[in-house]
């Protein structure tokens, strides 16, 4: 196994050459800054009390900004916040309850609006001075949990809820901000004075008060969450930080710690980092959405009650722990675009680097890698454009998977065709630190890597880049994962339910939104429909490929009835990589 970032020694001219391509990284370093002489006030102070009046559920938060001397003068835009995003509303329900007062006294402020956005992605709310300011400015506000009901849409886990005696939400939902001005050092201090004894705050800035130097958008991506806090390790302390209040029906304890040991790995295979990390669990009624990635953090829902298998949750945590350090390009994280790059490296190391860290099997290994052929091979929306991909990711479930599953075969890929060209000397992981070293002043992330594959692979590297971006079929060989697995023509089916069950209110199994394209949408299916036989989609998971199943539903005003389907894509070609009689030990995975 390998148990440490790569030797690069080899890599001392490409490097330098791939250095040079960037003006900014050619330069000579700066200077160093003067210290201090004493530490001065934070640009900004954010303090958050959650009120209780009624002594049950967070009824509210009033939130408390100090801006120090923003200058403004009369016209300019100083705060904004999100009516909307992503389809998460903003949790200030009313704006003009927002006051904001200066030296002067009170700061009057008009409001302006975006015009209401149909698909919900995004509409914004601003805040303009109506004179100059005075030195610095306070503003206050309360904003309110959301109320969910039944017929509320999973999406982004962005919004501001309560959950037992506690709440939590995401800066996205939660703050007016300045518009100019950043980064600025923020102080964030808490009042927990009525919630319940023994109360805990944490943020993806830090446990209970913490002080960060940060970007209006590293603010919008901050998690925040008070109340009964349980937490992996149980005093918070350390870089790895799992937080919850409801008690999980699985091991997350075990699943936390797990997930801590492999971040530990990561944080020696790509160098050190003295950033924390934190992960928020949030627990709901019914599925209200999967995860989120934030400012060093993650945030991921359950189901109060379900239990879940411990290795999809181990997966789904160390996936999320990787992109702290796999990030995107440019200032665009997994978006625009990027998700070739950001999931498929992702998901590549989620599978490889627990292995290498001794926290999974060669079994686990080789199944994780078979589960992305497979999708790979049965998803009809294989040889989308990466253009196409990005167009339709938001609206085809299909489109959206794809960077997921070829992304890392793509990787794979690579990995073999370098191992191959440099006699065994080297790795795609020797392309990918380049391309994180290079990356950060990069105008272009997709054009160095082209040049970074050409370094490593020549014309033909940069070809089959391009054949990627492009869709074409990936072309992987027998021995695309070294010697311990070989390939075996197969005719694949993936399982597709169509939809995500959930229970209600009365504990009933209803169907989730309905998969578009899908045979469950086929077959009639519609959301909200009353299963009667769940039990029946458990044992489908384990049937045959192929075979169909039989549900009872029932719908408002109507009687039980009956609906078969085959929750399976239909039979496609393709590959999956078995074991061969060569020892563990020659692997070299």
């Amino acid at each position: 196994m390998i148990s440490a970032r790569p030797d690069r020694s080899l890599l001392a001219a490409a490097a330098l050459l791939i250095g040079c391509l960037l003006p900014a990284t050619c330069a000579a370093p700066p200077a160093p800054a003067a210290e201090a002489q004493a530490a001065a006030p934070a640009d900004m102070e954010i303090a958050l009390t959650p009120r209780r009046p009624t002594g049950e559920k967070v009824e509210a938060i009033d939130i408390t900004l100090l801006i120090r001397e923003p200058a403004l003068q009369p016209g300019d835009t100083f705060l904004s916040m999100a009516i909307v995003r992503v389809m998460a509303p903003g949790a200030l329900k009313h704006p003009e309850t927002l006051v904001a007062e200066d030296a002067a006294g009170a700061l009057p402020l008009t409001i302006e609006e975006d015009p209401v956005d149909p698909s919900d992605f995004r509409q914004d709310r601003r805040w303009i001075a109506a004179r100059a300011s005075q030195g610095d400015v306070t503003v206050r506000y309360t904003i309110e949990p959301r109320v969910i009901t039944a017929a509320t849409r999973p999406g982004p886990l962005i919004d501001t809820r309560t959950e037992l005696t506690g709440f939590y939400g995401a800066g996205n939902t939660m703050l007016a901000l300045p518009v100019s001005g950043w980064p600025r050092e923020v102080a964030l201090t808490w009042d927990l004075s009525e919630l319940e004894p023994g109360a805990r705050a944490a943020s993806s800035l830090g446990e209970g008060n913490a002080t960060a130097s940060v970007t209006a958008q590293n603010l919008n991506n901050t998690f925040f969450m008070a109340g009964p806090l349980r937490s992996q390790p149980e005093d918070g302390s350390g870089p790895f930080v799992t937080y919850w209040m409801t008690p999980a029906a699985f091991d997350l304890d075990g699943a936390a710690d797990w997930t801590r040991q492999a971040y530990d790995y990561f944080n020696s295979f790509f160098g050190a980092s003295d950033t924390p990390f934190r992960i928020f669990m949030r627990t709901t009624e019914r599925f209200q959405g999967g995860g989120g990635g934030g400012f060093n953090s993650f945030i991921f829902g359950t189901v109060d009650g379900e239990d879940r298998d411990p290795d999809e949750v181990r997966g789904l945590l160390a996936h999320e722990a990787l992109h702290h350090f796999v990030r995107g390009y440019g200032d665009g994280g997994g978006a625009g675009g990027q998700q070739w790059y950001s999931e498929g490296v992702t998901n590549y190391y989620t599978v490889l680097l627990p292995y290498r860290a001794g926290l999974t099997s060669l079994d686990h290994y080789i199944d994780g890698f078979n589960g992305y052929a497979k999708s790979y091979y049965t998803n009809p929306q294989s040889n989308l454009s990466n253009a196409e991909v990005t167009r339709l990711f938001f609206s085809d479930g299909n489109a959206q998977i794809v960077p997921y599953n070829r992304g890392p075969l793509y990787i794979a890929l690579l990995d073999a065709q370098i191992r191959a060209a440099s006699g065994g000397e080297l790795r795609v992981d020797n392309l990918i630190f380049d391309f994180l070293e290079s990356g950060k002043d990069a105008a272009d992330g997709v054009a160095l890597w082209h040049d970074l594959v050409g370094i490593y692979l020549g014309e033909a590297g940069q070809a089959g880049f391009r054949d990627m971006m492009e869709g074409a079929p990936l072309d992987l060989p027998s021995d695309l994962f070294g010697p311990c697995f070989t390939a075996e023509d197969r005719m694949l089916q993936n399982f597709v339910i169509g939809f995500r069950p959930y229970k209600d209110e009365d504990g009933h199994t209803r169907a989730g939104p309905i998969v578009p394209g899908t045979p469950a949408e086929a077959a009639g299916i519609q959301r909200f429909d009353l299963i009667e036989n769940p039990e029946t989609l458990e044992a489908a998971r384990d049937a045959a490929p192929g075979t169909p199943v039989t549900l009872t539903l029932q719908r408002e005003g109507a009687a039980p009835f009956t609906i078969t389907y085959t929750p399976w894509t239909p039979p496609r070609p393709g590959k999956q990589w078995v074991r061969t009689p060569v020892p563990e030990e020659d692997c070299n995975l």
